[in-house]
């Protein structure tokens, strides 16, 4: 997330690349602008998520440790995904993904 704008009392997130590798505090993470960037993310990453279901295509343990990681409503379609295809060498180990 790069920077939020408030405009007519609606939070925008904008975002550029890839989430920063930075660790984010429970507060942060939990907060109003949290929540809804990661709101936003979510079609795409469902989207992105949906094609591996169909296709067999990793997406690579980066994109789906961030989404573990940043969107709690991802959690069990990653899970079903690492089911469906424990050839990509993926693992969720005490509730933390693991290659």
């Amino acid at each position: 997330m790069a920077e939020n704008s408030v405009s007519g009392g609606e939070v925008k997130a904008v975002h550029e690349g890839k989430s920063s590798a930075a660790p984010v505090s429970s507060a942060e993470k939990w907060s109003h602008e949290a929540i809804v960037a990661r709101s936003n993310m979510r079609p795409e990453r469902m989207q992105k998520l949906k094609v591996a279901a169909n296709s067999g295509q990793n997406l690579g343990f980066e994109f789906l440790h961030e989404c573990w990681n940043d969107d709690p409503a991802l959690v069990i379609v990653i899970k079903k995904l690492l089911m469906k295809y424990p050839q990509w060498g993926i693992a969720i180990v005490d509730g933390v993904l693991v290659k």
